[in-house]
């Protein structure tokens, strides 16, 4: 864009320019291309007066402006555009006379004609009047080869061969089946039972193309050692009794076997969201579980820790200033109260505060008995800020919050004690890890899916 800023003043064929050099980059002819008010204008220059001060050709017809930011368009790009236009004129012209004299071969000769492309190659076919003359000489739909008085001329007019002559059973080596009723010339072709089907469904293939099919269903593993199939037996060791396995395995022959030279993987994809993986590679067999947000949580101290149904309580919601409360992408954890929040397994528990520092959770069955069962409340970046326990009464899970005492003993030994109760910081949360009931939202539809997986398996035997 050229230096400065210009001036026009409606129906004023003078422009006035502010740091310009209209001298050097604009001369009779060239254009000048200015916004105004969001509206383009192309005002052609008609003299240069001096570096700040130039004439247009036509009065400038928009309102008084000043500190525009203009365009120079030299006079030799408009002409090099016209140049563009006029020769992709000539070249459609050219390409329209070209369609002419080919459609006028095509429309007028009643032989093979030879045809021209747009990019000069050609092409030689049968002109209309060629296919009419071929048309009129074919059969009748309504004739066949009864209608016609010499039938052995018609068969070589029409390069019939020795096949046209026979009726009845054709035999196989000359191109038939060998038989005149369906059954047997499926017999004849070697064709089993599924030729004669629309369709195949499942229950139509065999075991091993059964077991290997995508999404079959398979209730049991394919010996070959490959193939997808569908698990309700905790396996691999890990707590996740249902879903479907992928079974891959570098073995080509039928066997299942593992050993030496022999890969095989599984990748268990469980319906309670776990991500389940082994291997036996060479005879050594090993099983890992894959963290996700289905079986893991960042605590309050930000450490990720094994999770399962969850409630993690706030003092208020209005009042957090925590922006990890939801959890991961803030989809792992929803809002059940003011108080509290859920994961996808502990829905339908509620959080209420019972008086400073005491809060009372409702709807589960009690706390989780392994690995966790509450969580200090973390800054987020390892530090605990205050103290948490959690207890089961008749009324539900009792959590509370102390305030950290800090003890000095005359061996000058720090310790951490319960302090006297307070509310949860605003800056922090409690995790609690639960227990919920068999009639909870979550695990009636596990049960649903265990008792669809049943009566599939049922199915399939």
């Amino acid at each position: 864009m050229p230096a400065g800023t210009i001036a026009l003043t409606n129906y004023s064929a003078t422009v006035t320019g502010t740091g310009t050099s209209f001298t050097t980059e604009l001369k009779q002819g060239d254009f000048v291309y200015v916004t105004v008010g969001s509206a383009p204008y192309t005002l052609v220059v008609s003299s240069v007066a001096s570096n700040t001060q130039l004439t247009l050709a036509v009065a400038f017809d928009g309102p008084t402006t000043s500190g525009l930011a203009w365009n120079a368009i030299p006079a030799s790009i408009q002409v090099a555009i016209t140049q563009k236009i006029l020769n992709d004129f000539a070249q459609v012209a050219r390409g329209r006379i070209l369609d002419f004299q080919n459609w006028q071969k095509i429309y007028s000769s009643d032989q093979s004609v030879t045809v021209t492309r747009p990019d000069r190659t050609t092409f030689t076919g049968p002109s209309w009047g060629y296919l009419a003359t071929q048309y009129g000489n074919a059969l009748n739909k309504t004739q066949n080869l009864g209608d016609l008085a010499d039938k052995a001329v018609a068969r070589t007019n029409l390069e019939l061969g020795d096949l046209a002559t026979l009726s009845g059973n054709i035999p196989l080596n000359k191109g038939g089946t060998g038989a005149t009723d369906a059954a047997t010339a499926r017999t004849n072709l070697g064709l089993g039972a599924l030729a004669t089907k629309a369709s195949v469904s499942r229950a139509d293939l065999a075991a091993e193309p059964f077991r290997n099919l995508l999404a079959a269903g398979a209730a049991t593993p394919n010996t070959q050692g490959a193939g997808v199939w569908t698990f309700n037996n905790t396996p691999f060791g890990y707590n996740e009794a249902f879903g479907v396995c992928l079974q891959i395995s570098n073995r080509t022959d039928s066997s299942g076997a593992a050993g030496s030279g022999i890969w095989q993987h599984y990748l268990g994809l469980g319906t309670g969201g776990n991500l389940l993986y082994a291997s036996n590679i060479n005879g050594q067999y090993r099983s890992s579980k894959i963290y996700s947000t289905s079986n893991t949580t960042t605590n309050s101290s930000g450490a990720l820790v094994p999770a399962s149904p969850i409630v993690r309580i706030v003092n208020d919601r209005d009042a957090v200033t925590r922006s990890d409360i939801l959890g991961v992408e803030n989809a792992e954890y929803t809002w059940a109260t003011k108080r509290g929040l859920s994961n996808e397994e502990s829905k339908g528990c509620t959080v209420s505060r019972s008086d400073v520092g005491t809060y009372l959770i409702k709807g589960a069955a009690g706390l989780a008995k392994d690995l966790w069962a509450v969580m200090d409340c973390g800054n987020g970046q390892g530090r605990i800020i205050a103290l948490a326990e959690a207890e089961e009464t008749a009324d539900g899970i009792l959590v509370r919050c102390y305030k950290q005492k800090y003890t000095l003993s005359d061996d000058s030994d720090l310790t951490i004690e319960k302090g006297t109760l307070i509310d949860i910081p605003n800056d922090t949360w409690i995790d609690v890890r639960l227990e919920m009931p068999a009639d909870s939202d979550y695990n009636l539809r596990q049960q649903d899916v265990a008792d669809q997986m049943y009566t599939q398996e049922s199915d399939d035997s």
